[in-house]
């Protein structure tokens, strides 16, 4: 044969041949285009019936698009019969003022509770008798150096003295708060000595050593655990004749600390002598001093602080204690005098500001004792004064102690304070000018105002904003007047539903359930309870028949939502769907309407933040009652049903109130189903009656369940049961294709296990061997292929390179080896690959052809190995190992570790069965006679070498993976390139799968496993992967995160999780084994692995899913070219 010869022809294309997936006439694209439109159009017309009024579009739409306010998503019409404060006026009364800063770091010391003079430390005490304290550690914005909980109380007995601790709830929120602030407060623990009746008795009990020593041993057992810095003691009613008795206990509790390497500190009143006593406060480290009235009974009333007495007091106390040692607690609070009762009220600063507007008095300024007052007459004629510690006061009481050289002072207390004195403290530095503009809007956001009793609630007004304005002396900065145009308001609301007599409501939420809410309402039934459900429309979808016998049985059914989120951190939008769906699917299952609501995860007696009783606003809105709960047994936290039904009964009988909450869904309620019975059984032997809440409304059960008119009812509840059997099926799918693939990643590991050692064969021929080299416009890499090939230490070769009509230098690179008589050149019109190799196959009479590509490099042994598998005449062809040679990027690496995968155990696992669908172009030989048997390559994909593996296969022939014959590729280098490069693959793939469908039914294992293998996990899991991979995404952001309802990740949540994890652990383990095993790839690239997985694994998903849509629409498309670098692989290939 001529070692040059040109052809001007291109090779005959069989008759009936036509190429898989082709659509000429583009009939099938027409056909998907009218379907897509209509499922479109169905789709449209199904969505506009199913939300149809469930929603405001122009509210969402304002929502995307970034010009929505959450106040006035929340706010009530304009006719709502509720009371609410004109604030017209507030766009002309407030200042402009520049973007607010967000909190700075924290600018306290470490260890704040031994910092020394130089270092000012801000004291926090934090009340355990209300519900707001623990909010204002937020407010704080990082101005707290040292937090003083109530936690600890020392209390007399019979045998000296006790010592007991607020529970761990009562605590988490100062903790948690700790853990989360980038310098967390010191902690401080305040111990209140209670001496009870016997004042006397109890003082000198205590002094006692052994007593003392017992008290001392248990404050410390209790504080360890908390890691505190230090702990504060408090006596209230101490008085200085009490002192000397007290000195004993008071050394011994302060060493007891010291020997723990905690700070010890005494809290004493200003208006009391002890703080006087040297011998007192030189026992302890701190000294809190409260210069602020404590009002008691028979006070007048007067200033809280008086500038005059403050100051001297102040100065007397650093002169007497230490500048260092003392802390001045500044009041920032309201009391307000009642004529005709002796004890005065102590009250939260928005408690007097609800209290004065609603009386519609103004509030005053005295610039000479620093103190708001206010007066008035209340409904029934009774005089009433309060006297306010504001930011105004604070602002005055901060400059006498900044001029006396006092630096340590405190907050008394935290949830009593105006909002604004947080504002004071962040900007000590400002301008008079800019803290007036800083504090001249007052929102009270973290105080509620109840009235009544019962666990209903009812809007009285809403909040509304105040506007008040600073006047400051020029020369001293203090304020000399303060006035507000508008009085701020916090939320006001009503509390009713009071039963008379010894009536309990017994109420469920997060129902349906098929197996607990069934069990719950067989003991009711038997013990003839009715109950009130909260259901959820997620719950309703899927048990809608326990629905209806919840209301066939007589029993009340009230709203919680559909998909149960926090309410006051989603948007107005999603709020309102979440009724409205609630409303659609009760109806469609049961034929009923709801006005009971309760919000999830409502706070127990009811919310105490604004957010909170603002998304409340629109279920009244919505004219629905919205139902709280009084007795809330942790039945969520994994307590047995005797716990909480002890525990819903000690409330009960205490008086804690009459609602009880427990839940029938959501989670594993077993315990829930138990504490049912207990409770019914045990508070019904107390006397207790069992109610319903249209009992406690005065209402009928009609009236709160009324029935569903109008809408959609039929169209709506084969909706929601459509819904409910695809999510069902998804979840039958999701395990399905769990065990699909786990029991695939096994079978592949074992199977490759089984095939480790490969074939062992002893060649005793030297046939002929022909190494074909397609070659289109490949002048950058063709000479070193060749080089490569004749560097072969297999002799009996021929070299024919086919140029398949390049455009570029290929043919004169090749020219380049015209010397060389093993070297064969063919050049023809372009045809494609397919051509090219026939062409040659043509054109030789070697009984073996080598295929390789022109950008591959082989190594020296690379075709010995193979063509010895060749004595075996079963053998119909052998696929080589193909490396990536160009490993200079990320993306290049990631796809050596995808090849060393594929090769070192996939292709090792089907090739033990006979089942390889593809030998690599770039490097596989091929017996020429089960080539002409089986029609040569074929143009009908675009992915020849797997059509014709499967051919050959098919055939009879046995296909075999040699690893040891390793030839090094180009792969791309760029994202577009491996694009277009896996985009041709999966096509040609899904089309050679395609052609062979029939293989399925010829018994083999190419048919019976490989191509649906590839079907199923090569192009059905793709389309699949996405949904689960967003739908993983958003169970890890719940469970990291609290996710987007406030809750912790459910049990079945984390199941599901583990779950989908469980196939990326067995992949990195074949990961692991697959580079484990092979000498030519580092272990150090299994640190890929997670990038692989989260970032390059969706890379070839997006290129299969344009493959099918391809197929499915006819657009077939060309090889085109691939732009070579032309690395060089010598250093590799030379290898043996």
């Amino acid at each position: 044969m001529s070692r040059f010869a040109f052809h001007y022809e291109k090779l005959a294309v069989k008759a009936d041949a036509h190429k898989v997936f082709d659509d000429p006439r583009r009939l099938r694209f027409r056909r998907v285009r009218t379907i897509v439109a209509l499922s479109m159009l169905c789709l449209m017309a199904w969505l506009y019936l199913f939300l149809n009024g469930t929603f405001s579009w122009h509210t969402a739409w304002d929502e995307i698009t970034g010009n929505w306010s959450e106040q006035q998503a929340l706010a009530l019409p304009a006719t709502d019969p509720v009371t609410q404060t004109d604030d017209i006026r507030l766009t002309s009364l407030m200042p402009v003022l520049p973007p607010k800063p967000s909190c700075e770091a924290p600018s306290q010391p470490f260890f704040a509770a031994m910092a020394g003079p130089a270092a000012p430390v801000v004291y926090g005490h934090i009340p355990s008798d209300n519900d707001w304290g623990q909010l204002s550690l937020t407010e704080s914005c990082n101005q707290l150096g040292v937090l003083v909980p109530d936690w600890l109380r020392i209390e007399p007995t019979a045998s000296g003295a006790k010592v007991s601790m607020e529970t761990e709830e009562s605590r988490a929120p100062v903790m948690e708060y700790r853990s989360k602030s980038g310098n967390a407060p010191d902690l401080m623990p305040k111990i209140e000595l209670d001496t009870g009746e016997d004042k006397a008795a109890f003082i000198n009990a205590i002094s006692s050593k052994a007593v003392a020593q017992r008290t001392t041993a248990q404050v410390i057992e209790h504080l360890r655990p908390l890691y505190p810095q230090g702990a504060c003691l408090s006596i209230p009613g101490l008085e200085t004749s009490d002192l000397p008795a007290l000195q004993p206990f008071f050394q011994t509790l302060s060493s007891g600390l010291k020997a723990e390497g905690m700070a010890s500190c005494i809290v004493l009143s200003g208006t009391s002598s002890a703080w006087k006593s040297k011998e007192t406060t030189a026992l302890f480290d701190k000294v809190i001093l409260k210069l602020f009235l404590d009002p008691w009974v028979g006070t007048a009333p007067s200033p809280l602080a008086a500038d005059v007495w403050f100051e001297e007091t102040a100065r007397s106390a650093a002169e007497q204690i230490g500048k260092d040692k003392l802390v001045v607690a500044l009041g920032n609070f309201a009391v307000e005098w009642t004529s005709g009762k002796p004890l005065p009220d102590v009250l939260p600063y928005a408690a007097a500001m609800e209290r004065i507007a609603d009386a519609g008095t103004k509030v005053r300024f005295s610039a000479k004792t620093s103190g708001s007052l206010a007066s008035y007459r209340d409904a029934e004629g009774r005089s009433r004064k309060i006297w306010m510690q504001d930011a105004a006061s604070l602002i005055n009481q901060m400059a006498i102690l900044r001029d006396l050289g006092i630096t340590n002072s405190g907050i008394w207390s935290l949830g009593l304070e105006d909002p604004g004195i947080w504002t004071v403290l962040r900007n000590r530095n400002l301008s008079t000018q800019t803290l007036s503009a800083e504090l001249a809007l007052v929102k009270l956001d973290n105080y509620v105002n109840y009235s009544g009793e019962g666990a209903l609630l009812r809007l009285t007004h809403r909040q509304s904003p105040g506007i008040r304005q600073l006047n400051f002396d020029t020369e001293t900065g203090r304020v000399i007047g303060q006035t507000y145009d508008l009085l701020p308001r916090p939320y006001s609301l009503e509390r009713y539903g009071k039963p008379a007599g010894r009536k309990v409501v017994l109420t469920f939420d997060d129902g349906p359930h098929p197996v607990y809410s069934e069990q719950i309402l067989d003991i009711l039934k038997e013990t003839k309870t009715p109950a009130t459900f909260f259901v959820t429309g997620r719950s309703v979808m899927d048990a809608p028949a326990v629905l209806n016998r919840m209301i066939d049985e007589g029993h009340e059914i009230g709203a919680h939502t559909f998909s149960h989120p926090r309410m006051d951190q989603v948007s107005k939008t999603r709020a309102t769907l979440e009724y409205s769906m609630l409303d659609k699917v009760v109806a469609g299952a049961a034929g009923r309407q709801m006005t009971l609501y309760r919000e999830p995860f409502q706070r127990s007696g009811g919310p105490v933040t604004a957010d909170r009783v603002a998304a409340l606003e629109i279920a009244w809105d919505r004219g629905m009652q919205v139902v709280g709960m009084d007795v809330v047994p942790h039945d969520w936290t994994g307590w047995s049903g005797r716990e909480i039904a002890d525990f819903a009964i000690k409330e009960v009988e205490r008086g804690a109130g009459n609602v009880i909450l427990l839940h029938d869904g959501g989670e594993d309620r077993t315990a829930s189903v138990e504490a049912t019975r207990l409770i019914i059984s045990e508070l019904g032997a107390l006397g207790y009656e069992f109610t319903t809440v249209a009992d406690l409304t005065g209402s009928t059960r009609a009236a709160l369940m009324p029935v569903a008119e109008g809408g959609y009812q039929t169209f709506d509840r084969v909706s929601f049961s459509l819904v409910a059997w695809g999510q069902d099926a998804i979840v039958t799918l999701f395990w399905l294709a769990l065990a699909i693939g786990v029991i695939r990643s096994l079978a592949i590991l074992l199977l490759a296990l089984l095939n480790w050692r490969g074939h062992r064969t002893v060649s005793l021929t030297n046939p002929k061997v022909a190494v074909i080299i397609p070659a289109h416009n490949e002048e950058k890499v063709i000479r070193s292929c060749i080089q490569s090939v004749r560097a072969s230490d297999y002799k009996n070769i021929e070299i024919i390179v086919v140029d398949d009509g390049s455009s570029d230098n290929t043919l004169n690179e090749v020219f380049a080896f015209s010397h060389n008589q093993e070297v064969r050149v063919i050049s023809q019109p372009n045809q494609g690959k397919w051509s090219a190799l026939n062409r040659a196959l043509l054109n030789t009479s070697a009984d073996i052809v080598v295929c390789i590509d022109a950008d591959t490099q082989v190594e020296k042994s690379a075709i010995s190995h193979m063509v010895r598998h060749f004595d075996n005449p079963k053998i119909g062809a052998v696929a080589g190992k193909i490396m990536a040679g160009n490993k200079v990027n990320l993306l290049t690496r990631l796809q050596a570790l995808e090849y060393t995968t594929a090769q070192n155990v996939e292709r090792k696992a089907f090739d033990f069965i006979n089942g390889m669908l593809v030998v690599p172009g770039a490097l596989g030989a091929w017996r020429v006679a089960a080539l002409r048997k089986t029609g040569h390559f074929s143009d009908e994909t675009m992915t020849e070498d797997t059509d014709l593996t499967i051919q050959v296969n098919r055939a009879g022939y046995r296909i075999i993976y040699e690893a040891n014959a390793r030839g090094y590729t180009e792969v791309p280098e760029r994202i577009g390139q491996l694009l277009k490069q896996r985009l041709r693959w999966s096509f040609g793939m899904f089309q050679s799968a395609w052609k062979h469908k029939k293989a399925v039914f010829e018994g083999r294992s190419v048919g019976l496993i490989s191509i649906p293998d590839m079907f199923i996990f090569g192009y059905l899991f793709p389309l699949l992967a996405p949904i689960a991979d967003l739908f993983v995404a958003l169970l890890l952001y719940r469970l990291v995160s609290g996710g987007w309802d406030g809750s912790a990740a459910s049990s079945q949540d984390m199941q599901y999780l583990l779950a989908y994890l469980t196939l990326p652990a067995l992949e990195f383990l074949i990961a692991a084994f697959a580079l484990a095993r092979d000498k030519d790839e580092s272990m150090w690239s299994l640190l890929l692995f997670p990038i692989q997985r989260v970032f390059y694994r969706p890379i070839l998903y997006y290129s299969v899913i344009r493959a099918i849509l391809r197929a499915l629409t006819g657009r077939l498309f060309s090889w085109g070219t691939q732009k070579r670098l032309g690395r060089d692989y010598s250093l590799a290939t030379s290898g043996t």
